[in-house]
């Protein structure tokens, strides 16, 4: 529905049974957004309020047991999807062509993850195994080798996302360029 078709009150909305209606006025922030008929908040105020939470982990705690069961019964049903397997598929795709590490590599990552595992079950914290350079970015394009990757709390690694910050990787690479080389022998 365009904002011009929104009832233009509330009393409206709510006598034709629409969610949204739109006054054409600003609200107190100053958006110039539908508002909800049941409440007549801002949808706009709404959209980033919840992204604030987002951000502060706000949803990770979230809902009692009966919420989290309807939640996982609705995530058990897309599991059988079409669109589900797609995604799974494409996935796949994309980590195996992203592989470059040698048989020993693979195994050092693997040992990587059994480590993240450990550590959340040892301490209660969730770990996970995060990449340095991302696999997928606008600027770069990380690999996934044990080199590129380090375990973090689940909390930090989504606060990171695929976050590249160019100035803190050159600042890394000058000091692995000036440490002296293993002998070997």
């Amino acid at each position: 529905m365009e904002k011009r078709k929104y009832p233009a009150t509330q009393s409206e909305a709510l006598r034709q049974g629409v969610t949204y209606y739109f006054t054409g006025k600003p609200c107190k922030h100053g958006h110039l957004s539908e508002r909800f008929a049941q409440n007549r908040n801002c949808r706009e105020c709404l959209r980033l309020r919840n992204r604030a939470r987002t951000k502060q982990d706000y949803w990770l705690d979230y809902g009692d047991e009966q919420y989290k069961e309807r939640k996982r019964q609705n995530a058990s049903k897309y599991y059988h999807t079409r669109a589900h397997k797609r995604g799974v598929r494409q996935r796949r795709f994309f980590e195996k062509s992203s592989r470059v590490a040698t048989k020993q590599g693979v195994v050092e990552l693997r040992r990587v993850r059994l480590e993240a595992q450990l550590l959340s079950i040892d301490t209660g914290v969730k770990h996970e195994v995060d990449h340095i350079i991302p696999l997928i970015h606008d600027l770069v394009c990380g690999l996934d080798v044990p080199d590129n990757v380090q375990i973090l709390t689940k909390a930090k690694n989504r606060r990171k996302a695929a976050r590249f910050d160019q100035d803190e990787q050159s600042r890394i690479q000058m000091q692995l360029i000036k440490k002296a080389p293993p002998e070997r022998g």
